[in-house]
């Protein structure tokens, strides 16, 4: 079997099994482990699937994908006045990091003619600022997740690692008072925690439907999260947030 064959096997036996062990592979495909192991990283710098200890496993559940040109829809005059009141907190001469998503685009039409400089890994960002000629624009490598219309993976943490920013404007599938910020892909999240570490202050922005609602992948705990942004949010959410140091904007106390 070509190694281009094998690794469409290999992808075949994990879209079937969601999870896949080294030792499983060598012996089905009657090559080393090394060569498994060889084929696996490859795999995942394509964005196909998530290393673990041994193994792998699909960089999401099968049938929870949900595409932007669909959530942009949604809570859309919400998501603007988030990203109008985050973008408040800007000032001319600062670094920015826009994340993925469809609230975090939206930043990009408030700042557009300030002079700020910009790093991003999302396309539809780049699209926004891309004529913006006050903007400083520095786009992430990395494969592109249609899903969202991102770049992520090695390439991406990368960059993200040299950056320093005063603000990142970090994007989320949900969040729980209880157990921090989550997106709905392994790989993603990986990407969006290099993002974390390269920035003063971290702000997460959210529409209300993401309170109390859990995605497949962890981002972070909330000791990583300066700010949360959003249009509204209950009491008990916000005296937990304030209490574990988050400070709370919400669109209809403004």
């Amino acid at each position: 079997m070509n190694p281009a064959a094998r690794k469409q096997e290999i992808m075949r036996i994990l879209q079937r099994q969601e999870t896949v062990q080294v030792v499983e592979l060598a012996r089905l495909l009657d090559v080393s482990k090394v060569t498994v192991r060889n084929d696996l990283d490859e795999l995942e710098n394509k964005g196909l699937l998530m290393r673990t200890y041994g193994g792998a496993v699909l960089p999401e559940k099968r049938g929870t994908e949900r595409f932007i040109s669909n959530t942009m829809k949604e809570f859309f005059e919400q998501k603007e006045q988030i990203a109008r009141l985050a973008c408040t907190l800007v000032s001319s001469g600062q670094n920015i990091i826009i994340d993925n998503g469809s609230t975090t685009i939206h930043v990009a039409k408030y700042i557009r003619d300030m002079a700020v400089t910009v790093t991003t890994s999302s396309l539809l960002v780049i699209e926004e600022l891309m004529h913006a000629e006050k903007v400083d624009l520095i786009v992430s490598g990395g494969v592109l997740r249609r899903q969202s219309m991102g770049l992520m993976g090695n390439l991406s943490k990368d960059v993200y690692r040299q950056v320093h920013a005063d603000w990142l404007f970090l994007g989320a599938s949900g969040y729980s008072a209880s157990q921090g910020v989550f997106c709905t892909n392994l790989i993603e999240a990986e990407t969006k925690q290099a993002m974390i570490q390269g920035a003063t202050n971290v702000c997460l922005l959210v529409d209300s439907s993401k309170m109390e609602h859990l995605s497949l992948a962890r981002v972070c705990d909330w000791n990583s999260i300066d700010y949360l942004i959003t249009d509204t949010i209950s009491a008990e959410v916000e005296q937990n947030l304030t209490e574990a140091g988050v400070k709370v904007l919400a669109v209809d106390r403004q």
